[in-house]
This record gives C-alpha cells, structure tokens and sequence, in this order.
C-alpha cells in the first residue's frame, strides 16, 4: 500500500488550464506558500481506494489502493504550526485585497474611506500591568492616593502575574465571563449604530442608506492578558454595489471616524437577568483606536497605517487563541451529555425517563480535561474564569449562552475571524485556488494496460484516524518575506 502526501518535494506538471500569466503567477505563489508552511504536524489519514470498470462488460479492470495524509487545518498555532500558517497567509491575502484590491476584487478601494479600529473591553477591576508596548518597563500599579490595590513591580513580559488581578476578590468575573460571551452581539449592536449614524450624518432616512452606500469590514478577535477579546477592525465605506462602486460624495474619512466613535460610545447589550446574577449593561472600553489608511503617508504623521502593516496585524492574531492568557484547553463538558449531566431514557412501556449520565455521573464535566487545570500553567486567574463560566452556565436564564460548553475559550462563542459579505475574496476561494494546484500535482495517471474502453473510476474515502508527527520531526518552518505585494 503506497503512502503519498500533498506536501511533496519537488515540482510537479503546471496543470494545462492554467496557461494564462497572472494564473500561473498565482499557483507560484500557493506553491511556495504550502512549502514555506511545512508539513502539517497532525494530519489526517485518509484510505483512498480506485476502482477501474469496463463500461462496456462491468469488468473490474483494476484496484487500487492508498494512504493519503491530508492537512488537519486547524488555525491555531499552538495545535500546528503548519496549518496555523497557511491560515495566516490566507487572511493575510483576504485583508489585503479589501484594502488595495486584488482576488476579484477592483483596485480602485484603495481611495474608498478606510479606517483600522481596535474596540477594546470595559475594565473590570486593575490588573497586573507589563511593558509598555515599545518594551519599556513599568510600575505596575502605584498607590497615589487614598484606597485601593498597590503593586510597584516592575513586571518583566513573562511575568506571569500580568493581565491577573490586583484584588481577585473585587474583580468583576461574572461581567468578565459575560462579556465575553456577549461579545459578537455588542459587535452587531455596534455595526447597526454605525450605519444608523452615516444615514443621521448624511441626512438620509435609514432604510435609503443601502441605496447610497454600503459598509464593509474585516475583523479579528483577540484575547488580551487578563483573558477578555477585544476588536481589530478594518471598517471600509463603499458604493451602492460593494467595493466596484464609488463611494457617495458625502463619504469621507473624518465623517466615518466620527461614526464610528459615536457608535462605539453608544453600543450597548443587556443581559439576562437572573435570581444570583443581576442584568448589567456591557459596553466597549473607553480606550478607542482609529487611525485611518491613506495612500499619502503625509496626510496625518504618527495616524496613518500601510495597508500591509494592517493586514499583517490582522493575520498575526487570526491564528491565536487563549494562549495569550497563558492556557489553551480542550473542551471541558462531558461528550455524552454536553455538560448537562443527565440523559434520556426510553423504557419499554414507552415513557422517557431522565436520569445522571453514564459518562461523567451527573456533573457533565470531562474528567480528563479538567485535570489539565491542575497542571503548572493554568494560573489562579485562569481557573477561576473557567469556574466562573461553569458556575454561571448552570442558571437558568444564562442557559442560552452555553457557558459551559465554551468554558475553555472563557466564555467567547464568536467565530474568531469575520468580515462581511462584500468586503473582499474569501477563504474558501482562497483554499480552492491552492488544492486545485496540488490537486494537479498529485494528479493519478491512468494505468497503461487499462486501455480506452475503461472511462469509469470510482473513487472512496475511509478515515483512518490522525498520523501524529512531532516537531522535531516536521523542523521549524522558514520565515517567509512579506512586501508590498503580500507574501513571497
């Protein structure tokens, strides 16, 4: 049984469709992508089996049989490097292309207004501070006056007290846990007031907004040090048909900054109120960035980003997760129960009953992976946002955000990487360009002494589980350049 691989070492045949010179320069680039990412480190076998029929008879003409390793695919960097950075890669390419155009989508957004925003979340207690972001150390949180916390350490970048609070028992963990699982509906709420505050600032009644001009944004989630997501936005303000269209004449820069901030201040979500947990309203942190992307680097010193600097950023945190943190945990519910702890019955007089779980005995937990907080790096902050989640997932009237089942990302339930429908290309297309080239690579070639009577093949797929490949086997991916123009 033959062992074949879509990462292969040398070269293969330039598929005959792809003729054309920007074609070809496109797979150049997928193929150097897919070999500067490395070998996957935790692919998928996957039992391939061919059947060659005479149409003719319905004779079996030939058999054939093999093992194929296909990428796992998982976006985070931690699970595999490999498949991490592809992902990146492709965000990278979907950023950019919404910014300068590019992947079917025109040149000329790069005149569109375009604003890079970072929402931040609201504060829920002081915490631990490290280096300032030019790496300069700190005091970390000097008493000045009257009451409260003092921490004057100095905390180095792996201090492990950073992003912790300073009082555990003051810090606001049910707002914690609730933010973050509120957070993709304050992002909604926030997109709504936007485009209610362009249609306010363009004098127009909401509902003709769409016919003037259309709102388009790209954005990515990340975890911060003390375990809560705030935003990174490209927010892009086109015409009535998406980025092909020009934008209206009242749209500018300053008049969608100004939009943005207004909403960012006025977003709110409210949440269920319960009898142990009374209803807050969650809304962004104070501290909000916009700065704005223009062609001229001297229109605004020290506010104006390059369009490869921002899709940079974007794509560096579209393959993180809760490491950041400090932790990165599978899910901790039972997979019977779904962290319900009970299950259904049915008898043979035909009733139903409910009784406890098989698997985990009434308390829905996963055994295995909760005595992964046990280990050295879960920290006291960590494990008591997770006991938080868990403790709130329970109630009743918090039912509905399954706390308990996202315990392990500390209650965010958002998809970490989303842009609206006609920003720019998208991922899919992105990866359909790439497997159509290694499609071609790894190509069959039809048996010679099958003849031309044989024109049917069958083709079927049987999973055979992962092939673990460690790190020191796969070796540490190159670095590759990025320009201008993207990845090289």
């Amino acid at each position: 049984m033959a062992v074949r691989t879509a990462d292969r070492a040398q070269p293969g045949p330039i598929p005959p469709s792809s003729l054309d010179p920007a074609a070809l320069l496109r797979i150049g680039v997928a193929d150097h992508l897919t070999r500067t990412a490395g070998p996957c480190h935790r692919p998928l076998r996957l039992a391939k089996t061919v059947l060659a029929i005479d149409h003719g008879n319905g004779q079996l003409r030939a058999l054939t049989t093999q093992v194929v390793h296909a990428r796992c695919g998982n976006r985070r960097e931690s699970r595999c490097p490999s498949c991490a950075r592809l992902y990146k890669y492709d965000t990278y390419n979907l950023i950019a292309a919404g910014l300068r155009g590019g992947k079917q989508t025109p040149d000329t957004v790069s005149a569109h207004p375009r604003l890079f925003v970072t929402l931040t979340a609201p504060s829920l207690g002081p915490v631990h501070l490290g280096p300032a972001k030019n790496g300069q150390l700190r005091p970390c949180h000097p008493r000045r006056k009257g009451q409260g916390p003092d921490c004057r350490t100095w905390h180095r970048a792996d201090d492990r007290l950073i992003g912790t609070p300073l009082d555990p028992e003051s810090y606001d963990y049910a707002g914690h846990v609730l933010f973050n699982a509120l957070a993709g509906k304050l992002w909604s709420r926030f997109t709504i007031d936007l485009r209610r505050h362009l249609a306010q600032a363009a004098g127009l009644p909401r509902d003709r907004l769409a016919q003037e001009g259309t709102l388009s944004y790209a954005k990515v989630a990340e975890y911060q040090t003390r375990g809560i997501v705030h935003y990174h936005a490209v927010i892009r303000l086109d015409g009535p048909d998406g980025p092909g269209s020009p934008p209206p004449g009242w749209a500018t820069t300053e008049l969608l900054e100004d939009a943005v901030r207004h909403a960012a201040s006025t977003a709110v979500v409210t949440t269920p109120e319960v009898s142990s947990v009374p209803s807050r309203a969650l809304r962004f942190g104070a501290q909000i960035d916009i700065k704005a992307l223009e062609t001229d680097p001297l229109s605004g010193p020290g506010r104006v980003l390059t369009e490869t600097a921002v899709a940079r950023y974007i794509a560096k945190y579209a393959a993180k997760s809760t490491e950041t943190t400090g932790i990165e945990l599978r899910p901790l519910v039972c997979h019977t129960c779904h962290g319900t702890g009970t299950s259904h019955a049915e008898l043979t007089t035909g009733e139903s009953i409910t009784r406890f779980c098989d698997t985990c005995h009434g308390h829905g937990r996963d055994h295995a992976a909760w005595t992964e907080l046990d280990g050295p790096g879960v920290t006291a902050h960590a494990r008591t946002l997770i006991e938080t989640c868990w403790r709130l997932g329970a109630l009743p009237g918090l039912d509905a955000l399954r706390l308990r089942a996202w315990a392990h990302l500390l209650g965010f339930r958002g998809h970490t990487s989303t842009r609206s429908r006609r920003y720019s290309t998208t991922l899919a297309a992105l990866r359909a360009e790439r497997t159509e080239y290694q499609a071609a690579l790894n190509a069959e070639s039809t048996p010679a002494d099958l003849g031309e009577k044989t024109t049917l093949l069958v083709n079927t797929w049987r999973y055979l589980g992962r092939a673990e490949i460690g790190s020191e086997q796969c070796g540490s991916p190159p670095t590759p350049a990025i320009h201008a123009g993207g990845p090289r």
